[in-house]
């Protein structure tokens, strides 16, 4: 399979993500206090739970382990349906590399005198070979957090040119003044991609319009158009 081929793949499972994690949405625990509650049978038994104050529900928790959860879903169907890719995954793999600065403000970089990192999820060939590392994220988190993933997804020796790679994002809202506030944070995050590889970013709103879109987050900085 060609990297382009396998390319294709993922980004049919990223959209099959999406519109699975919009069901999920609206079947979340904490719909608002006159909402019914109860749960329906859709695509999925992945439910968003809710946060609560003295007993009572409050609001929904989104975090990226619905956003991976949901990738995996995914991905199991896609592959095991009729003529689907023959491709498996792990979950929180170290890295090849060691790492230093990931838990503090200053740069994190790669040092041999560091620690093993771990990439949220790795796609392999049926060879064994890694052939697509994948950072996800929820709710925009901070600078650092997302210059630990590019330093990590940047890096040429955790392979070469034909490893692809992806940076997922879910956020809850879409407005906007909150498109131009992502897009003025990734903009500055992407001054942190300082190698030439390429990673792909596509990032969904669950509430309003999707802030779908894919970046190659080591070239152009003008990712606005790119929302849609």
């Amino acid at each position: 399979m060609t990297k382009e081929e396998l390319k294709k793949h993922i980004n049919v499972i990223i959209e099959k993500t999406f519109e699975t994690l919009e069901m999920v949405y609206n079947n979340r625990e904490y719909k608002g206090p006159d909402e019914p509650k109860g749960f329906t049978k859709g695509g999925s038994r992945l439910v968003f739970p809710s946060y609560y104050k003295e007993g009572k529900a409050t609001e929904t928790r989104i975090s990226e382990q619905e956003l991976r959860f949901a990738f995996v879903e995914a991905f199991n169907k896609y592959c095991d349906a009729a003529n689907g890719p023959n491709l498996f995954y792990s979950i929180e793999t170290p890295t090849k590399r060691k790492y230093t600065n990931f838990s503090n403000d200053k740069k994190p970089h790669e040092d041999e005198n560091g620690r093993s990192a771990e990439f949220d999820l790795v796609i392999f060939n049926e060879n064994g070979e890694r052939k697509c590392l994948i950072e996800f994220k929820a709710n925009n988190a901070d600078e650092h957090d997302h210059w630990k993933d590019f330093v990590k997804l940047n890096n040429s020796n955790e392979g070469g040119e034909d490893v692809l790679r992806y940076f997922v994002e879910i956020i809850k809202s879409y407005t906007e003044e909150g498109k131009k506030s992502t897009i003025k944070s990734l903009q500055g995050k992407l001054e942190h991609n300082e190698g030439n590889l390429k990673a792909y970013f596509f990032c969904y709103a669950l509430e309003g319009k999707s802030t779908r879109g894919n970046k190659n987050l080591s070239g152009d900085k003008n990712i606005s158009n790119r929302f849609q």
